[in-house]
């Protein structure tokens, strides 16, 4: 059994296909560490937790299963096992750049401030219209209760 990948060195996010050739029947990939979830060696997982994954292949044809592995948040060495339908195993190790901190701007390593915690302009103008209408609605309420009090 001979194992390819498409790219071994990836950014959080990014996919590459992991080609075991030379199997046969049931190809199983299988994969742990920090970030790996359900789903890692299929589509993008963004988990912390250290967990594992695998994903069952039928061996084609030409005696070749292929599985794609998407890089989680978390850097690091990740390594994919495969083991076919006889036993035969082989694994590729796939190593994950750790997350960038977001570029320039932030103090302590920090990610920079974005400005995604404030309150937009709308919302407060909003609010203060209701309040206002609340206001006048209250006015008008006791000005009916007097009015209708002395007659």
């Amino acid at each position: 059994m001979e194992t390819v990948a498409g790219d071994v060195t990836l950014t959080p996010g990014q996919a590459t296909v992991i080609t075991a050739q030379n199997v046969d029947g049931t190809v199983t990939f299988a994969t742990s560490g920090p970030g790996v979830s359900e789903n890692t060696l299929t589509s993008i997982a963004f988990a912390a937790a250290v967990g594992s994954d695998t994903a069952v292949k039928q061996a084609d044809e030409n005696r070749t299963a292929q599985a794609t592995f998407t890089a989680p948040t978390a850097g690091g060495t990740y390594v994919v096992t495969i083991t076919d339908g006889d036993g035969d195993t082989d694994s590729i190790t796939l190593t994950v750049a750790a997350a960038s901190s977001g570029g320039t701007g932030g103090t302590g390593g920090s990610l920079p401030a974005t400005g995604g915690d404030a309150v937009p302009a709308a919302a407060i103008w909003l609010g203060a219209g209701a309040v206002g209408l609340g206001g006048i609605a209250v006015t008008a309420a006791v000005a009916r209760r007097r009015a209708a009090a002395n007659r």
